[in-house]
């Protein structure tokens, strides 16, 4: 008997770790569409300082935003006025944005990344999902 539940225990176990795997992996595939989608009209400039370049999804389903500072002496400066900002933006953005409802069902992780006219990067802002919901 006590062979019999031990067996059952690990069928369930073995069936919970494999359903997981596999949600993990239908939100990279959503997640991976959805960036794709933004890439389509990347890259784009978005005011005279900041070129969104693309979007990406790693394995941790990580979702990346992608941005070059350009015309600027000083990226730094200009990043630190954008990041103040931009937490408080992307919460009212997850708030009031219906297409948004995928990132916070899901617990997405955020990040942004800016970079200098040479590819180097100037700031990297992580936005877990307690700074959205």
């Amino acid at each position: 008997m006590r062979n019999a539940f031990s067996k059952v225990i690990v069928v369930f176990i073995s069936i919970f770790i494999i359903q997981c795997g596999s949600d993990e992996k239908a939100i990279n595939k959503k997640l991976s569409q959805m960036a794709a989608d933004l890439n389509v009209s990347a890259p784009v400039m978005l005011d005279q300082y900041t070129r969104f370049d693309f979007a990406e999804v790693d394995d941790d389903n990580v979702f990346r935003y992608n941005y070059t500072v350009l015309n600027s002496s000083n990226p730094d400066s200009l990043i630190q006025i954008v990041s103040a900002n931009l937490k408080e933006n992307i919460k009212r953005e997850f708030s009031t944005n219906p297409q948004l409802l995928f990132f916070k069902e899901n617990n997405v992780r955020l990040e942004y990344v800016y970079k200098d006219e040479g590819n180097q990067v100037v700031s990297l802002l992580h936005i877990n999902p307690e700074d959205y919901q």
